[in-house]
């Protein structure tokens, strides 16, 4: 029989949707995007059944997550990509 415990939303794990799997790829491309700083640029050779597309998809959504602003590009069948710094005014505060 299953107990209850009542915790704070603090003391739980973070709910996901996505599998283990999913999580783990998410965890790669973060690093990746995390491993170049401002003025370097990566460069990811294909894995076997990978796509360019795909890649460049991934890079952009680790990208969306850290919040680092990336410059990606292909040539040859890899992908590179750099950090850009960004321009401009930032966002207003509320």
């Amino acid at each position: 029989m299953p107990v209850l415990r009542v915790k704070k939303p603090s003391e739980v794990p973070a709910a996901s949707r996505a599998s283990r799997a999913v999580r783990e790829q998410q965890q790669r491309y973060d690093g990746f995007v995390l491993g170049v700083e401002t003025g370097d640029a990566g460069e990811l050779e294909l894995e076997p059944g990978e796509t360019v597309r795909s890649v460049k998809v991934r890079l952009r959504r680790a990208s969306s997550r850290l919040g680092v602003e990336l410059d990606i590009w292909d040539a040859s069948g890899k992908v590179y990509f750099r950090r850009v710094t960004k321009r401009g005014r930032g966002r207003r505060s509320a």
